[in-house]
């Protein structure tokens, strides 16, 4: 599956962007979500997911929240109508079964992400409460950067964890994707790909779109 990064997309454009990739065969997004303190960009608000939700009704959001301010945050965006949210086990901490549990509650998927520096094993213990695993494979925070070439290591690692555990759940990879990389992660274990800069900066969404799906298919 692939799950297009609005973040590159053109702001100015963005409802024809996302025509584009669901008229490619997209029908997920991935927002990311930056409050400037746990990483150093800003980005959308809660606004966004109401109005893309209003105005695609059928495509599948999931919100990629960066914010180390999970007892504001969370509740905030689970009130959007997001169909999955995933956080950063580094701003959760010890509240991680408490969120998991929460989204649980409010009838919304669950997913922890994973700086590339957090050991894998952390997320051994919360696997029975997650929807999905994703895999950062660049630092997160901005676009653009290149695949870390740990990344295949640690998906494989991730995919080894979750078998061991007896668990069934779908690896997502975000940074760095292009149609080199996500066969390498495909290859690794990844079966989700977060693509920005990738679909919205070069040739025409289609394209691009199209490329990537051959990769992974």
């Amino acid at each position: 599956m692939i799950a297009p990064s609005i973040l590159n997309a053109n702001n100015m454009h963005l409802a024809n962007n996302i025509n584009a990739a669901i008229n490619s065969g997209i029908n997920r997004f991935h927002i990311d979500i930056m409050d400037g303190h746990f990483v150093p960009n800003l980005s959308y608000g809660p606004e966004l997911i109401k109005d893309l939700k209003k105005e695609f009704p059928n495509i599948e959001v999931e919100v990629h929240l960066m914010s180390n301010n999970l007892d504001q945050m969370i509740p905030l965006f689970v009130e959007t109508g997001c169909d999955l949210l995933e956080f950063h086990i580094e701003a959760a901490q010890s509240n991680t079964q408490k969120w998991l549990d929460y989204l649980k509650e409010n009838h919304i998927k669950a997913g922890i992400v994973l700086n590339p520096a957090t050991p894998i094993k952390e997320i051994t213990s919360y696997l029975p409460s997650l929807d999905q695993l994703l895999l950062m494979t660049v630092i997160p925070g901005f676009g653009g950067q290149q695949f870390r070439d740990d990344s295949a290591f640690r998906i494989k690692e991730a995919v080894q964890t979750i078998k061991a555990s007896h668990h069934n759940l779908p690896i997502e990879v975000d940074g760095g994707i292009n149609d080199i990389t996500a066969k390498i992660a495909k290859d690794a274990g990844a079966k989700i790909f977060v693509a920005g800069s990738y679909i919205f900066n070069k040739n025409t969404i289609k394209q691009q779109i199209d490329k990537l799906a051959k990769v992974i298919s």
